[in-house]
């Protein structure tokens, strides 16, 4: 039988806020990413789906989007990257085209460990001209991984975010919006005095 997940106080604040058409998309997205990431945990050891509404609620509260389809591709971003046995084709009939194609679009292709970091440069390359909704989906998801690699146990993973960000995403996001170029900066910030403690 089908195990609805408990929906999260900051997703369900979302939801309460939409017509009845629009909340069901966003609470089916949120139970579907949740049964797809199933059992998966992130670095610093909580449930993978953590994640993905995280960055919804950066989006609707700290970004001040309040896109149905947005919200719907924060909670999938991750799906077709990370969840094996996920259909395409099914996936942009469930959610919809515009949220699939935002999905695709923050999506990195597979490749081998000795072409990922060729891979990664045409991620990011191809980033910085998408839409200004594709930018920010990404800005959202940066923004929480960044804060949340301090709490990895992992100061070499920390100190890469940081420099990537930095270089490439603190740019982004000043190109894209000027709250998220803020977030990115206080959360670059936050490493900095995390690894300054780490070395002291």
């Amino acid at each position: 039988m089908y195990h609805r997940a408990p929906i999260p106080t900051s997703l369900a604040m979302i939801i309460a806020t939409q017509p009845a058409g629009e909340a069901g998309r966003i609470e089916y997205a949120f139970q579907f990413a949740a049964a797809a990431h199933g059992t998966q945990l992130r670095d610093e050891g909580t449930p993978f789906i953590y994640h993905p509404v995280a960055v919804a609620a950066i989006l609707w509260g700290e970004l001040g989007n309040r896109d149905p389809d947005m919200i719907v591709a924060a909670l999938m971003h991750d799906v077709l990257e990370d969840c094996a046995g996920i259909d395409p084709i099914a996936l942009a009939d469930l959610i919809g085209p515009r949220a699939f194609n935002l999905v695709v679009s923050v999506t990195k292709p597979p490749a081998p460990d000795e072409r990922k970091p060729e891979r990664d440069r045409a991620y990011l390359d191809a980033l910085r001209l998408s839409s200004s909704d594709v930018r920010l989906l990404k800005l959202a998801d940066r923004i929480h991984n960044l804060r949340e690699v301090i709490h990895s146990g992992d100061p070499a993973k920390a100190r890469r975010y940081l420099e990537a960000s930095r270089l490439e995403f603190y740019p982004l996001a000043l190109a894209t919006s000027a709250v998220a170029a803020r977030l990115v900066s206080d959360a670059c910030d936050a490493i900095e005095r995390y690894l300054e403690e780490m070395d002291a």
